[in-house]
């Protein structure tokens, strides 16, 4: 799933749950969890549509988070962690990205990278439509989650 997705869902996880030593360890949870929706899959990490998509979801993330910040809705600060939280097992992919990216090999995946590539097992080309439609609904439920009392 793209990072917006991740980081709506971190935002829901901490908009619901205002204890932190719940909501944080769940949203990293939600990253796996979320993964294991089916979602886009690209041919190559490489190509300039992925390069498009990647940069797309670096400014929707930004945005987000910034009307967050500048927002401060009730647990903005939990909110803000939950979302970083729950974007940031993808960091562990930064580093075959780049050797792609200069045409090095790369090197094997460790437990973990196996582990969360095997349960991405429903990537596919359509996937965009499933993004886009986890995206409408969770940003839906995090703004009425924003506008409810609970």
């Amino acid at each position: 799933m793209t990072a917006i997705d991740h980081a709506i869902t971190g935002a829901i996880i901490a908009s619901y749950i205002h204890e932190p030593a719940i909501a944080l360890p769940l949203a990293l949870a939600s990253h796996f969890v979320v993964d294991s929706v089916p979602h886009l899959s690209f041919n190559s990490h490489t190509s300039h549509l992925f390069t498009k998509v990647l940069t797309l979801d670096m400014y929707l993330c930004t945005l987000f988070l910034l009307a967050i910040i500048i927002f401060q809705p009730a647990y903005w600060l939990l909110i803000i962690g939950c979302a970083l939280l729950a974007m940031s097992p993808d960091i562990m992919w930064l580093p075959q990205y780049v050797r792609q990216l200069k045409r090095q090999p790369n090197r094997p995946f460790n437990l973990i990278m196996r582990f969360h590539q095997k349960i991405q097992w429903g990537e596919f080309s359509r996937g965009y439509l499933v993004e886009i439609s986890y995206f409408i609904v969770a940003l839906t439920i995090f703004t009425i989650s924003l506008t409810s009392r609970h």
